[in-house]
């Protein structure tokens, strides 16, 4: 009971204090102190978007290397991170091992060479459909089974908050705050998911072809998406429309 109690506490203490928070860099500020409190030296809280599809947009932030993180983006190891395709399937935390990253072999060995050797990754999925995880290392020191629940659950609870407080920043990893559409905007993404060409669009809304495709050019601009039909699939997997 004492345990849980105490348990209780930290949670609604760190609830008030990101809370309170008006920077994102107190937010990631915060994450750090928590990190360093369970014994680990470094972490990184990674967001994949979900667009675009080929190779969705990645953004990492946190204490790794930043030479180690520069080394990540350009060889994309997001695609075969073990850590990342977990958090695609499921929400359950993976503590590292070699078993783990038997086939990203190579990234595994990077990783150790910049001090990242004892870790766990834990996914959360968001209201936009991007994938959130918060990793932590340290360079030695194996997890014990004594101290994996409560990695496990304190590493849940500082994600969860940390991901709604930076959404409520604005922090450019929550990309739904990036891309808000207007009522005319979402009515003709609608119909062009359903297959409707601009001039039917037209016709239903009452409303010049040129208007409709005046407002899908501003919305493939706003998606980056190189037609119509994949803005709309942009806009159907962030739940836009």
């Amino acid at each position: 009971m004492e345990k849980r109690q105490d348990f209780m506490h930290w949670w609604n203490d760190l609830r008030m204090e990101i809370l309170k928070q008006q920077e994102s860099a107190q937010v990631f500020a915060l994450l750090e102190r928590e990190v360093r409190s369970l014994g680990f030296d470094f972490y990184a809280y990674g967001v994949r978007h979900s667009i675009p599809f080929t190779r969705p947009k990645i953004d990492i932030y946190g204490s790794y290397p930043q030479a180690w993180i520069e080394r990540y983006q350009q060889q994309n190891y997001a695609a075969i991170d073990p850590t990342i395709l977990n958090g695609l399937r499921s929400t359950e935390m993976v503590v590292w091992s070699d078993a783990l990253f038997g086939k990203g072999s190579v990234l595994w060995g990077e990783a150790r060479e910049w001090g990242l050797r004892v870790g766990a990754t834990l996914p959360i999925h968001t209201p936009d459909s991007a994938l959130s995880v918060l990793s932590v290392a340290r360079e030695c020191t194996a997890i014990s089974a004594v101290e994996l629940g409560e990695i496990r659950l304190r590493l849940r609870c500082i994600i969860e908050l940390a991901t709604t407080r930076l959404g409520e920043l604005g922090h450019p990893s929550s990309q739904v705050e990036q891309l808000e559409l207007s009522a005319r905007e979402r009515e003709i993404l609608q119909w062009t998911a359903d297959g409707k060409s601009s001039g039917e669009i037209a016709l239903i809304l009452g409303i010049s072809v040129n208007t409709v495709n005046f407002h899908l050019k501003v919305i493939q601009k706003k998606f980056g998406a190189a037609n119509k039909t994949l803005a709309a699939a942009y806009a159907a997997v962030l739940g836009l429309i």
